[in-house]
């Protein structure tokens, strides 16, 4: 086990910004009771937590699921087609084969978002290889100039 260096900075309700690392605290702005009292009981959490390094800082581990929802759009036609992919099944449309490898979503108790790892094909040559997030499509983004690829909720 091992501490962890802390650094925080809180705007206060007050208006005055706390800053603090660790067990040394600096509060800009008038210096109040409740900034004190704050102080006091925050300098005591961080002094007697450890963190284990074994231990995950998360609670909930992700779900494997079997399937994704994908969305694929044709920039030209500019129709939109959904399919229900299973694991390690192939789908052709077009000019391009999609494969999903792997799919996962978080567990009830954490937001709600699905990702799948999938690989697509065109002409027998991998042009994306990647995980896709149904939150945030544009984190990797397929850069074709035909298709557009979702992954849906």
């Amino acid at each position: 086990m091992r501490k962890i260096n802390l650094i925080i900075v809180l705007l206060v309700a007050s208006n005055r910004l706390l800053f603090f690392e660790e067990s040394n605290f600096v509060v800009f702005g008038r210096e109040s009771s409740e900034h004190k009292a704050l102080r006091r009981s925050i300098k005591d959490v961080i002094q007697n937590e450890d963190f284990d390094d074994e231990k995950s800082i998360w609670e909930s581990k992700p779900i494997e699921i079997h399937h994704a929802k994908i969305q694929i759009l044709d920039k030209i036609s500019g129709k939109v087609f959904r399919r229900i992919i299973k694991t390690n099944e192939s789908i052709v449309f077009g000019t391009i084969e999609l494969k999903l490898k792997k799919c996962f979503k978080n567990s009830p108790e954490d937001n709600n978002e699905i990702y799948a790892f999938i690989e697509i094909m065109e002409n027998g040559k991998v042009i994306f290889s990647n995980w896709l997030f149904a939150s945030s499509p544009s984190i990797n983004l397929l850069a074709h100039p035909v298709y557009d690829i979702r992954v849906e909720f």
